[in-house]
């Protein structure tokens, strides 16, 4: 059972957490909020969600006498966030009469908040707003901490004020009309708010990518009801309730996080810049490739080549690096540019590197012409409280797709320099079967973090055959076996996307499964080329 909760920032408790809370933010809004006008301002696509427009009419009808609600619509997307958008707001606020004790409350993603706490930040030097997040997106990260901004032609929020929301109240139920897409797109800043700063909460998300895959998948379109149009309207519905308690966990763990930080860091001078881990690079990628990429999308790949850049230091481990680019995977977001299905996506734009250079020197964190990225240590914890100085040279290096190598230089005969390769795939499938097979504890380092290896980790955990646990920060994996004699068929079949080594692997460990009275055998399958290819 999914309970309201209350999280503290700048000393308020105004963030309120919950599902199915619409009766709450009505009364909380009304009762906390008095004013002569509200006005409620969203998209067209959020006009269309039944649960939206049940909100309109219990507004309406609970609204105390001398009261009235207004409704403000703007057509969806990112160009909304623009001036233009903006000083057409305010002129409807004009003309309207409303005067400074109005109340704005943003319902919407990301677009919606942003521009909305603007035009409060501004109207009347200022009126109070509300954010009612219905984004994933916007729920974890862009409604929490008053920053408001509109976009240029020159880039994102370069443009905006920080204007503290006198409540944000997030409801889980909006995801239930979210589009897989727009769903997958906030788990990026999730994910990167777990790896900042969170270490636990990275491993639980990592454990619960397939169910969020399953479930978000599953979603279909419906035709409803448009109870303020009267008109049918076909929208998305996705089976939250399936995943419910995962869902509110990873909403509430990343409000958390981001509540403290900006509650000491409002103004972003030294910590808050933490928050921006991915998205110095990631910004980049998204001006070059908007409006058909995501900012989550974007994001993702510049977590990548940031915890890239962390490994080029020196600071961060290889398996931190496969770590992180294991579960964006796992989550359906981009790791590289030149993936296939995201390169269709963004209609095989270029990215150059010039200009990738050129985008980030627009960048809030930066110093004059000096760049700032924020560098990881490890999953969950970052190197330094606020961002650091790189040069470009060394980021043409992460950011080019070739390099030149030259061979050492005469050394010291009193240093020594050591090089561990990565591990070998095939030998770290054997290892793990064999000490799966084994008896007792076994712990292995340098495993190789290939596709082949954790379809193989995922495989001996559904077939019962061990303990697998994580220590040093991933670095060695833990292996408690059972001597072979708990392995037992799954009943769902073991999908092993095109990890070949693995399949053969596996083909003879199913020798040594054990049938059970609901199940007689096992399946192993994958990806449309794992079926073309021989055992």
């Amino acid at each position: 059972m999914v309970q309201l909760a209350k999280v503290p920032i700048l000393g308020n408790d105004i963030i309120h957490v919950g599902y199915n809370i619409h009766d709450h933010l009505v009364e909380t809004i009304i009762k906390h909020c008095p004013s002569s006008t509200y006005v409620i301002c969203n998209d067209t696509n959020l006009s269309k969600v039944p649960y939206y427009q049940q909100l309109v009419l219990e507004f309406k009808a609970s609204l105390p006498e001398g009261s009235r609600l207004l409704t403000y619509v703007v057509k969806p997307g990112e160009t909304s966030k623009s001036r233009e958008t903006k000083a057409q707001l305010e002129d409807y606020l004009l003309v309207e009469g409303c005067t400074r004790d109005t109340v704005m409350v943003a319902i919407g993603g990301g677009v919606i908040g942003d521009m909305i706490g603007f035009v409060a930040s501004t109207f009347m030097r200022g009126v109070r707003v509300v954010q009612v997040p219905t984004s994933l997106l916007a729920m974890v990260d862009s409604s929490i901490g008053g920053k408001t901004a509109i976009d240029t032609p020159l880039g994102k929020n370069f443009i905006g004020a920080f204007w503290q929301p006198k409540f944000v109240l997030v409801d889980i139920k909006w995801l239930e009309t979210l589009a897989k897409r727009e769903f997958i797109n906030g788990m990026a800043e999730v994910i990167k708010t777990a790896c900042i700063w969170n270490a636990d909460e990275f491993t639980r998300l990592e454990s619960n990518a397939s169910l969020f895959l399953n479930v978000v998948n599953g979603a279909k379109n419906v035709k409803v009801t448009n109870q303020l149009a009267n008109e049918i309207d076909e929208i998305s519905n996705t089976d939250i309730e399936a995943m419910l308690d995962h869902t509110y966990k990873l909403v509430l763990e990343s409000i958390k996080v981001k509540a403290e930080v900006v509650s000491s860091d409002e103004r972003e001078s030294s910590l808050r810049n933490l928050l921006n881990f991915g998205h110095s690079i990631g910004h980049a990628y998204e001006a070059i490739l908007t409006p058909q990429a995501l900012h989550g999308e974007c994001v993702s790949i510049g977590m990548v080549k940031e915890a890239e850049l962390s490994r080029y230091f020196g600071i961060l481990s290889p398996t931190q690096v496969a770590r992180l680019s294991k579960i964006l995977v796992a989550y359906g977001l981009p790791v590289s540019p030149d993936e296939k299905w995201f390169k269709e996506l963004t209609l095989h734009k270029k990215t150059p590197l010039d200009i990738l250079l050129k985008k980030m020197s627009i960048d809030k964190k930066n110093e004059g012409s000096k760049k700032k990225v924020v560098i990881l240590e490890s999953i969950g914890k970052c190197y330094g409280d606020s961002a650091q100085f790189v040069s470009d040279e060394d980021l043409r290096f992460i950011l080019t797709d070739e390099t030149l190598v030259y061979p050492f230089k005469d050394i010291p005969a009193d240093q020594q320099k050591v090089v561990i390769p990565p591990g070998s795939k095939s030998i770290s499938n054997r290892a793990l079967i064999l000490a799966a097979l084994g008896e007792g504890q076994c712990k292995i380092k340098n495993l190789l973090h290939s596709d082949d290896t954790k379809h193989m980790l995922t495989a001996v955990h559904e077939l019962k055959g061990a303990t697998i646990s994580w220590e040093d920060n991933g670095e060695t994996v833990v292996v408690e076996g059972h001597g072979g004699s708990t392995l037992s068929a799954c009943a769902d079949p073991l999908y092993l996307g095109n990890a070949g080594t693995a399949s053969r692997f596996l083909t003879s460990l199913a020798a040594l499964v054990n049938s059970t009275s609901s199940q007689k055998y096992i399946v192993l399958t994958g990806n449309a080329r794992m079926q073309q290819r021989p055992i």
